[in-house]
């Protein structure tokens, strides 16, 4: 009740503030391979892989390049290279830890890795694939985000992606961390909000790097951003998609 009450205040606080959580994230990576082996949580986590590989089967069959933003350390971009038939392969992320560990799991002729942040300007061409998974929610306002990687898209292209949604965010959590140290995230949270408000926006925690939204948000907001929805996907904390160009 007090974690809920603490994150609730926090993110009234918070809402017109765009998350930053790039300095976050150059120093670690998301971890996804360890977390699902984690009970409950990492159950979600492994049906969003399925999720995303049956997207990628249905929607894919013709792309001949992809473009991963957040590839992490590259279970989505191996994916790609597995159930695409892409030619060309082009994977970003901030973490140069995460790029290394990709390099080494992901087997392509013609696979690029590039080290750098989601809003820098890296050179990429648009890809017939665009993809960003499990990262759309920390790189800024959603809205925003979705129209930059539409920019990346070929016409006709097409973006394949999730969102973490806030329907259960809380039983997610205490799934991830226990229930103490989720109670401590929150109060900092609450903690860092009230930090950002009182500098108006110039100081951003690193607990402030996400940006979620209701699962019964995602389709208004895709149909509202992209010429066609071709598939959505809801699970307990994750909505999966397929948007066209």
């Amino acid at each position: 009740m007090f974690a809920e009450m603490m994150a609730g205040a926090g993110a009234r606080i918070v809402r017109r503030y765009p998350p930053d959580g790039s300095t976050y994230w150059s120093q670690r990576f998301w971890d996804r391979e360890n977390l699902e082996k984690v009970p409950v949580f990492g159950d979600q986590l492994q049906l969003v892989k399925k999720d995303i590989a049956a997207l990628m089967k249905t929607h894919a069959g013709d792309v001949g390049t992809v473009l991963e933003f957040g590839c992490g350390t590259g279970e989505f971009t191996a994916m790609a290279a597995e159930l695409t038939p892409a030619k060309e392969i082009t994977a970003v992320d901030i973490s140069p830890q995460a790029i290394e560990i990709a390099g080494k799991r992901v087997d392509h002729p013609s696979l690029k890795l590039v080290c750098g942040d989601f809003w820098s300007d890296h050179g990429l061409a648009q890809a017939d694939m665009v993809m960003c998974v499990d990262a759309i929610h920390h790189l800024g306002n959603v809205r925003q985000v979705l129209r930059r990687l539409k920019s990346y898209m070929a016409p006709g292209g097409i973006l394949v992606g999730n969102l973490w949604t806030i329907d259960h965010f809380h039983e997610e959590q205490r799934h991830k961390h226990g229930s103490f140290r989720h109670l401590v995230n929150c109060s900092r949270f609450l903690a860092g909000a009230l930090m950002l408000r009182a500098t108006n926006g110039r100081v951003r925690p690193a607990s402030y790097r996400s940006h979620l939204l209701r699962s019964r948000e995602v389709e208004p907001l895709l149909l509202q951003e992209f010429g066609e929805v071709l598939e959505v996907v809801p699970a307990r904390y994750f909505v999966s998609f397929v948007c066209k160009a």
